[in-house]
């Protein structure tokens, strides 16, 4: 599999269609990564603008997607996260106008107070279908009660891909644990020369555990060192932004078209 391979075996998932799912019905993308590092939260929040879909933070990281889109929980009373599953009524989206997507923010306590799995897959269904909105959820980067929640509502799981040993260890524990879910996986900073070897081991493991390949997302050293709190696919976009924009679109409409 040579890494023009990754840019054909990509196509088909794009190309699948689905038929348009009516507007009150859920549409759930969660991102997930048993590493940290790999890229799952920058996918994420720029799906989300990408579609105009609601980010929900499951992860209490913090330097997670709350934190970097401007929330600070220090100044703010209660937890508006923790405080919808609890009390059963949808939370409200903070706004982000048109540079970053709404947000459902986390919290640094969620990890000690996690509902149940099938608490929080009821409750994203839910809020999903009575705000009318796409979700795309963040998780945290453990095999805990919320990211398996999560997962189950999920219509389709962004998976990042980068093509190292000790990250192509850990997505082959995934693939193991959680195969049976909507995994998408997408090869994510993935360099000008990536290892033959390497891309040759994620055929194997698609082959072996039935997943999807999806587009491919380049390496960006400036995304590293960004400081700035809006979605990079907001508008102005600017030259050197455009094809990490482009990719970002490719995968959010191959999340959309996903099939299993």
């Amino acid at each position: 599999m040579s890494s023009e391979v990754l840019v054909q075996s990509a196509s088909e998932v794009i190309g699948r269609q689905l038929k348009p799912f009516p507007e009150q019905e859920p549409y759930i993308i969660a991102s997930l990564g048993y590493k940290g590092g790999i890229g799952k939260t920058t996918l994420g929040e720029e799906v989300a603008q990408e579609l105009d879909a609601v980010a929900v933070d499951l992860d209490w990281s913090k330097g997670g997607l709350t934190a970097g889109w401007g929330y600070r929980e220090e100044e703010r009373q209660g937890a508006p996260l923790l405080e919808a599953f609890e009390s059963g009524k949808v939370p409200t989206p903070l706004r982000g106008g048109d540079r970053k997507p709404d947000l459902i923010p986390g919290h640094t306590t969620f990890g000690e107070n996690e509902p149940s799995a099938e608490k929080v897959a009821d409750d994203l269904l839910r809020w999903s279908k009575e705000l009318k909105r796409r979700l795309v959820v963040d998780t945290h980067p453990d095999a805990c009660p919320s990211t398996y929640g999560a997962m189950a509502a999920a219509n389709v799981v962004l998976t990042p891909v980068v093509l190292k040993v000790r990250e192509m260890r850990s997505l082959e524990q995934l693939l193991e644990e959680a195969s049976d879910y909507p995994l998408l996986l997408i090869p994510y900073m993935v360099d000008g020369a990536p290892s033959e070897q390497l891309i040759n081991e994620l055929e194997s493991l698609a082959t072996k555990y039935q997943v999807s390949v999806g587009p491919m997302v380049s390496y960006y050293k400036w995304i590293g060192v960004r400081r700035k709190r809006v979605a990079i696919c907001s508008e102005p976009i600017f030259k050197k932004e455009e094809p990490f924009v482009e990719q970002i679109r490719e995968v959010a409409k191959a999340a959309l078209n996903y099939v299993r």
